[in-house]
């Protein structure tokens, strides 16, 4: 018994020297980070949770906390509006669904301003539908799509479905300890969408979860440190897969796509890290490159805040991918 207390007190000693250590080294214990996205209630929460995808975009209209605090107005099945109602435009001939993350979902602009639905002014013989969603991976994009095929579309599929790709991506996909960090629900919790990891070579789904605190770890620097290092060099240490698991997950969607008849294509609008065409070099789909001056002009070409398109990226967009459309994509895409 003399022992057992002994130990006990040395545990104690020692946890309590650790705790000055860490506190000395400017280490502070967990602070709960809310995310400004997610705040129930507000009106600038663009977005509502879903157990599958983690979360989606909130039917009716949500205002922009970048950029000039614009109104943005959100469809259901998360579909950004690309024209004045939600009807399809009379007598479209072709329908196109957009999937991807937040620069498709066109945060921060008016809905007359994005570039999905500048397309639709430029054709107005289609109908186009965003489904783009601020923070989604190619892996949520895929599971919406998914949904939105089954239940949006049902028999009446798409012509067309472009995956609109940025190389923030690619780290999402395997939800790294990078992207885990950056984001946390309304409780300030850190949380990790769904993704893939590979074992054996194979692709491995993984659900979205909820990372919940440890005991005690709003009250301690030391387990607070311990939590990071399990989660940054064990659980979510993920990158060197990145790139191969992106590639298999984009294969997916246009595997998808043609098991429904549809034709597939891809567009990069953001490649900042200059990683993007990793993901398509030798895919045997068409894709196409419109990034560029998110790295050459930011400040002529962002909003104010860095890290989404302006307007005037927009229009870039819209005449890029349009062009290319015209060029490569709709001549071989027969009308109905």
């Amino acid at each position: 018994m003399k022992n057992v207390v002994l130990f006990a007190v040395a545990l104690v000693a020692s946890l309590f020297m650790a705790e000055a250590a860490m506190r000395v080294a400017g280490f502070a214990p967990r602070t709960p980070r809310v995310n400004p996205f997610f705040v129930p209630g507000s009106e600038t929460t663009w977005s509502v949770p879903d157990p599958e995808l983690g979360w989606i975009n909130k039917e009716g209209v949500s205002r922009a906390i970048e950029g000039d605090h614009v109104d943005m107005t959100f469809w259901s099945f998360g579909r950004r509006a690309t024209r004045p109602d939600a009807t399809p435009p009379a007598g479209a001939q072709r329908k196109v669904m957009f999937i991807g993350g937040s620069n498709l979902q066109s945060y921060g602009v008016k809905d007359e301003e994005s570039f999905p639905y500048l397309l639709g002014l430029r054709y107005p013989d289609m109908a186009f539908e965003n489904f783009g969603s601020g923070g989604y991976s190619t892996v949520q994009a895929k599971l919406l799509a998914e949904r939105a095929l089954e239940k949006f579309y049902g028999a009446d599929k798409p012509t067309l479905m472009l995956l609109a790709f940025d190389d923030a991506h690619i780290l999402r996909n395997v939800s790294d300890q990078s992207w885990v960090y950056s984001i946390s629900d309304a409780e300030g919790r850190y949380v990790a969408p769904p993704h893939y990891r590979l074992q054996d070579g194979n692709l491995t789904f993984h659900p979205f979860r909820t990372i919940g605190f440890w005991p005690l770890e709003r009250q301690s620097a030391a387990l607070t440190v311990l939590h990071n290092v399990w989660l940054q060099s064990v659980l979510y240490n993920s990158s060197q897969e990145a790139v191969p698991v992106t590639r298999e997950v984009v294969s997916e969607i246009a595997a998808l796509a043609k098991s429904k008849g549809i034709a597939f294509a891809a567009v990069i609008l953001d490649d900042r890290g200059q990683t993007a065409k990793q993901v398509f070099e030798g895919q045997p789909f068409p894709w196409h490159d419109c990034s560029g001056l998110e790295r050459s002009a930011p400040q002529e070409y962002m909003l104010k805040e860095g890290s989404h398109p302006n307007p005037k990226l927009h229009a870039h967009l819209a005449m890029c991918i349009g062009d290319w459309l015209d060029a490569e994509i709709l001549p071989g895409l027969a009308p109905g």
